[in-house]
């Protein structure tokens, strides 16, 4: 039956992925004082959940976790205290969550495909340490909240039949109001900032369910 030319094709197949790897990230903006002058190199993880709507197109939700964090090779004096100059690390964010819906358009190479796609959402930064962290000179306060856009490309290989290797970069646009005083900017106004992140991680994906088609007796056959 599966043989039979099909004339409606429509898919009912999901993707679940999950991957790690690290991240660097631009210098924040706005009245955020503790810039840094140096990447650092962070953390990364990824959580998608993906619906494949026909050959060429997949849309669904994805979580990225990561670190927001900079190195500086300047002095900053807030209040009389030199922060920076000391291979520390600036975080602003030891949590930061993009939540994005997502579409991304998918070219075949075999049974492979790149993708590439775009998403917008919210994000969420955390900084749960009552204490600083010995590796940080700085950690900005907890409970950034804000936009997120983002873009993405990837590469997901097929090694089983409902299993793939999968590898992505991405860029996460981050723009985030804290209940906070901004450190050192006069008149005190709360701290806002923008600032871009760049991921790149590699995982497994899962592929589950079946793209139904009608072939011309107007059966309904399942594949794979």
């Amino acid at each position: 039956m599966i043989l039979l030319c099909p004339v409606l094709a429509f898919s009912q197949q999901y993707e679940i992925g999950i991957g790690g790897g690290a991240s660097i990230n631009s210098k924040p903006t706005n009245n955020m004082y503790f810039r840094g002058d140096r990447v650092a190199a962070n953390y990364a993880t990824e959580l998608t959940f993906l619906k494949n709507v026909d050959k060429s197109w997949q849309v669904g939700l994805d979580l990225h976790m990561l670190e927001l964090s900079r190195r500086s090779n300047i002095n900053y004096n807030n209040d009389g205290n030199l922060i920076g100059s000391d291979n520390k690390k600036l975080v602003y964010a030891t949590y930061a969550y993009s939540f994005l819906a997502v579409a991304n358009k998918k070219f075949f190479v075999d049974n492979n495909y790149f993708y590439v796609g775009a998403g917008m959402g919210f994000a969420i930064a955390r900084n749960n340490s009552k204490k600083l962290p010995v590796d940080a000179s700085y950690e900005a306060p907890d409970g950034g909240y804000g936009l997120s856009v983002g873009l993405q490309a990837g590469y997901s290989v097929n090694f089983k039949t409902r299993w793939a290797l999968n590898v992505e970069v991405a860029a996460r646009y981050y723009d985030l109001d804290y209940d906070a005083h901004a450190p050192v900017v006069k008149p005190y106004t709360n701290i806002h900032y923008r600032i871009v992140s760049y991921p790149a991680t590699i995982g497994v994906r899962y592929r589950f369910g079946y793209e139904k088609k009608l072939n011309k007796m107007g059966e309904t056959i399942l594949v794979k």
